[in-house]
């Protein structure tokens, strides 16, 4: 029997202890049955090369090991003679083979389920007939989405308006907990939601309801795009991106056009097509001009002219972005949802910093990201992007290198070792990465063990390519 890669076997492991960690945050301990299936489901779901027997077991969170002492517990509780199990039978079922009757039937003891879903039978009852799995164990939030779904169908209208408010408040939210919250497990939670708003665009509904359908899933889009880009998938990025382009044409909403171009322009930054990422940045203004949407499209177009060399170009995007901010007025994506779609003044300051960088001006651009990082530490928790913060600790370390001085860039980094695995985005990889090779010594050594340990590894297989 094949045994699967070790590379793929890392990938399951990392996304089992997020989608784990995350579930057992919202439900407590001990799990019941119930969210262990659950969050097996999950694991399937962002691990489908990991078998359905194997999902099970990480979502206990037993090793192999601890699972076959599991085994040999229950047997000698349950009376039951014991069997010569082994390590390596049981990486064989988890491969692809099955066990005999006598091991499936234990197997199914231990998991407190059957074999259809250990993956060692098929079932072939017609999908018709099947009855659906239950939303959650939670009874207060099965009883909301009881009443919910209860209002919906007694509505005269297929859409009613609790559908599209139920839908809208939770495209807020998970806009709102991207910037605390780890990309990968909010990632398929976006793609289920994103599913619900196709389902609804396929119902009988009015144009006005269709207009805000489209903003919603395009919505959903630009956030999986920008998880996509966390997760280090650039193609699927890129993709997402025009699609959320595409929604927001369709339903007529500037803003998220206008967030869209930004977002492919960012793409186009990390790929290091600057032309484009200034053209992108520039057709967003077309439509987005002002506030805080505005002053972001105009601190893209500063990088990518930075990076180009055209100085004054820069000079005067940098200008551009801090008329645009003070002009105002809001609009409904920016400051409406906000989240992850805001541009606040701390991630203002964070582009400042990385545009005086790519100008070669170290001092101003220490002055910036120090700017950056007060703002997050003093502001409000919920606004306080994990992501932005690191990303602005970097580059603050990349400028005391520029200044020839490596204890200011340690001091700098620092912080950024305690980031815990999931929460290491490729961007930030990336850019620690050219620190590493300034820095030298045992210091060096800790940064690349803790850019060998992050979160594109276990998100590699999570997402592919093209998808959404």
């Amino acid at each position: 029997m094949t045994q699967p890669s070790r590379g793929g076997d890392r990938s399951a492991i990392q996304c089992a202890a997020i989608i784990r960690e995350r579930t057992l945050a919202s439900f407590g301990e001990p799990p019941t049955a119930a969210v262990i299936h659950q969050i097996a489901e999950e694991i399937h779901v962002c691990c489908p090369q990991a078998s359905r027997f194997k999902c099970l077991r990480l979502a206990h969170g037993w090793t192999v090991e601890e699972a076959i002492e599991r085994f040999h517990a229950m047997c000698d509780r349950e009376q039951v003679k014991r069997r010569g199990l082994t390590e390596r039978s049981w990486r064989e079922w988890e491969a692809g083979a099955r066990p005999d009757r006598d091991y499936t039937d234990l197997l199914c003891r231990l998991f407190e389920t059957g074999p259809v879903q250990l993956g060692f039978a098929r079932d072939y009852t017609p999908e018709d007939l099947r009855r659906p799995r239950a939303a959650g164990p939670d009874p207060i939030s099965a009883a909301a989405m009881e009443a919910s779904e209860h209002a919906e169908r007694v509505e005269t209208s297929e859409i009613g308006d609790s559908t599209l408010e139920r839908l809208r408040t939770q495209v807020i939210w998970v806009a709102r907990r991207y910037v605390w919250e780890a990309p990968l497990p909010l990632f398929v939670e976006m793609r289920a939601l994103q599913e619900q708003t196709r389902r609804a665009l396929e119902r009988r509904i009015h144009p006005i309801q269709s207009g805000e359908l489209y903003f919603l899933t395009g919505a959903l889009c630009g956030l999986m795009a920008n998880a996509s880009m966390d997760m280090g998938r650039r193609v699927p990025a890129d993709t997402l991106a025009r699609a959320a382009w595409t929604y927001g044409r369709i339903a007529g909403h500037q803003s998220l056009m206008g967030w869209a171009r930004g977002m492919q322009a960012s793409v186009a930054l990390w790929d290091r097509r600057y032309e484009d990422a200034a053209g992108y940045a520039q057709d967003g203004l077309t439509h987005l001009a002002r506030g805080q949407g505005g002053a972001r499209l105009h601190m893209l177009r500063a990088r990518a002219t930075a990076m180009l060399g055209r100085t004054a170009e820069a000079e005067r995007e940098l200008a551009l972005a801090l008329e645009a901010r003070e002009a105002e007025p809001g609009d409904e994506l920016h400051d409406g949802f906000a989240g992850e779609f805001a541009f606040r003044p701390a991630k203002h300051a964070y582009y400042a910093a990385v545009t005086r960088l790519h100008l070669g001006q170290s001092a101003p651009a220490i002055q910036e990201a120090r700017t950056a990082l007060d703002l997050y530490a003093t502001g409000d928790p919920q606004h306080r992007s994990y992501g932005c913060e690191a990303m602005a600790g970097a580059h603050l370390a990349v400028a005391h290198l520029m200044e020839d001085d490596p204890d200011g860039a340690e001091e700098a980094l620092t912080p950024l070792l305690d980031l815990p695995p999931e929460r290491r985005i490729d961007s930030l990889a990336e850019t620690l990465g050219s620190t590493r090779k300034l820095l030298g010594g045992s210091f060096a050594s800790r940064l690349e063990g803790f850019c060998a340990v992050g979160l594109p590894q276990s998100a590699a297989r999570a997402l592919p390519e093209g998808s959404g």
